[in-house]
């Protein structure tokens, strides 16, 4: 009788120990569906909206996005979207890579361009145009 009650308490842990293991493992079915960018033009220096979607099984687990292997930050998983605020700070190509718990990756390349304008000389005010002023300045002398 001792060795059938050790046999059924041995079952009976190692049926509890796969429980645990399959409550624990990651969701097969998190997956990273997509990324989209806020901005049809992504500036320098001007922040912009990164969401990442993801299957509405995948919430228990936060995503990570990088730009070019440098990280963005992690967000958490509100209904089915995980939105990042990236501020690029090069111009150019820029790779962002969404990973979920290591289960589940997504790339998109966004090309990233100055916007600032450029003064046109001897249009608006110095106050606008430096160089329209200091022009004026020395005109006057």
């Amino acid at each position: 009788m001792k060795n059938s009650r050790r046999a059924g308490i041995g079952a009976t842990a190692i049926g509890a120990a796969a429980a645990v293991a399959a409550l624990t493992a990651p969701n097969a079915s998190a997956l990273v569906n997509g990324i989209t960018v806020s901005d049809a033009k992504v500036c320098l220096n001007k922040a912009t909206t990164v969401t990442v979607d993801v299957t509405a099984t995948s919430f228990l687990f936060d995503v990570s996005l990088s730009d070019n292997d440098t990280s963005v930050g992690n967000a958490k998983v509100s209904n089915s979207q995980a939105v990042f605020t990236w501020t690029p700070t090069t111009t150019g190509s820029h790779t962002l890579k969404a990973i979920q718990e290591v289960i589940s990756t997504k790339t998109i390349t966004v090309d990233v361009v100055d916007c600032t304008p450029i003064p046109v000389p001897g249009t608006g005010s110095s106050a606008s145009n430096p160089l329209a002023g200091l022009l004026s300045s020395l005109s006057a002398k």
